[in-house]
């Protein structure tokens, strides 16, 4: 009778599985003109939307992210005052490069230089930065080059502080460049700087008229009106003809906030008013919005969830064991998404088919996904659902058992009966010689 409730129950689990609803994922919700596209939970890490999150490509300005997270790593006082120097705006000018107007022998503080480089995208703050942090620009870069590695991005490389197309030998991915800028992220000057609108600075030395510095992110701007959304932040832009338009943003509202990577985007008229929009920001602003209207945060598992069932050994009263989430998860779907259309599965190869008594209950033994679709949206620890006596004289068995199934014991066992046989057999033969000895002899 317990094994029957028991493969009903497993049967009943199998069946609410082929119930599940046929959807699609994340991806198939959405649709975006940009080459590159990663939408990120900062909440919870989760990805919302992927599209060539891997592909390789050149980075441009948000070259500048490295950039800057080295100054502020490397510089304790921002307040140090560098000079500019003829070899920091060699060729930028030929190059049509996004300058902060620095002038030779022009003497700005380091911050002041942050400021430059990260809002109007200055390319002679980078060289002078570099310069400075570096020693000369070509160790700054070997520096860039190995502290990406360090945090863990294997497809990124960079050949010089500004991102400029010189050689065309750099390049980066969106999930790169997510890492990157999580880590800038914990950064509160990083933060800061990026998600500033409009920046001045005071005369200097060799300018008598106050700068004004207004961040190239233009989704941060309520002048642009195709462009702005008052919950979008930072961080970064870039553009050249190898890497297309990019941008880098965060953008929180109702609590969700998010960081999307949108690159190589084009740029044409998408409304028939004779001006070209840059589809960086257009895309950007449509992924935030269709994220805040269509994507929220549901529960989507409960410690009473059954997701599987596994065989129990050493148990006399227990044959079978429930495994459920080891804790309710919360996680982020479509809007309006029922429990029918989540589907939690345990990990094979961290899952057991077979569990030993003794067994506590919220022992964790394996590991669940749940899935919306084909999409991963949270993973969660199996726990054993009750306790699970054992039993000394099962476990002893089937420790025997187990050794009787061992092939060197196999053979062990039959050399020790083929040696037994034998003697049996050497006994019975001396026996049957003697009693042959013994045997009167008839007289004749």
């Amino acid at each position: 009778m317990k094994r029957l409730v028991s493969l009903l129950l497993i049967l009943a689990i199998m069946l609410s599985f082929l119930c599940v609803h046929a959807s699609a994922s994340f991806n198939s919700l959405l649709e975006t003109e940009a080459d590159i596209v990663l939408l990120v939970s900062l909440d919870n890490g989760a990805v919302i939307f992927d599209k060539n999150a891997d592909k390789k490509n050149a980075p441009a300005s948000l070259t500048k992210i490295v950039t800057c997270l080295l100054v502020l790593e490397n510089c304790d006082d921002l307040s140090i005052e560098l000079t500019c120097e003829q070899d920091d705006l060699t060729g930028l000018y030929a190059m049509n490069a996004s300058t902060a107007g620095i002038l030779v022998g022009e003497t700005m503080t380091i911050n002041e230089l942050l400021y430059c480089l990260m809002l109007p995208s200055a390319a002679d703050s980078a060289n002078i930065l570099a310069r400075y942090v570096g020693g000369t620009v070509d160790h700054f870069v070997e520096m860039m080059n190995e502290y990406v590695a360090n945090l863990g991005c294997k497809n990124t490389h960079f050949t010089n502080p500004h991102g400029l197309d010189e050689d065309g030998g750099a390049y980066t991915t969106a999930n790169d460049l997510c890492i990157l800028v999580k880590h800038g992220l914990k950064n509160e000057t990083f933060k800061e700087i990026t998600g500033t609108l409009k920046y001045q600075i005071e005369p200097t030395n060799k300018y008598k008229y106050t700068r004004y510095l207004n961040n190239t992110n233009k989704m941060m701007n309520s002048a642009y009106r195709d462009y702005y959304h008052p919950a979008i932040s930072g961080v970064k832009t870039g553009t050249t003809e190898l890497a297309g338009h990019c941008v880098i943003s965060t953008a929180s509202q109702d609590g969700y906030n998010y960081l999307l990577i949108v690159l190589n985007a084009p740029q044409y008229d998408i409304d028939g008013d004779n001006v070209e929009e840059n589809c960086a920001f257009t895309e950007s602003k449509k992924i935030y919005e269709w994220a805040f209207d269509n994507i929220e945060l549901t529960k989507v598992t409960s410690t009473t969830d059954i997701v599987t069932v596994v065989d129990v050994n050493y148990s006399w009263k227990t044959d079978h064991l429930r495994l459920v989430p080891a804790k309710e998860i919360s996680a982020l779907v479509p809007t309006g998404t029922q429990s029918g259309s989540l589907e939690i599965k345990s990990i094979p190869d961290e899952s057991p088919k077979v569990v030993d008594a003794p067994i506590k209950k919220g022992d964790v033994l394996g590991k669940a996904q749940v899935l919306y679709g084909e999409d991963v949206v949270a993973t969660v620890d199996l726990v054993a659902a009750e306790s699970v006596s054992g039993s000394i004289i099962l476990r002893i068995l089937g420790w025997f058992k187990t050794l009787f199934k061992s092939t060197p014991v196999k053979i062990v066992f039959i050399l020790i009966a083929l040696i037994i046989l034998a003697y049996i057999a050497l006994i019975i033969r001396k026996n049957l010689i003697k009693a042959k000895r013994r045997k009167p002899k008839l007289v004749k």
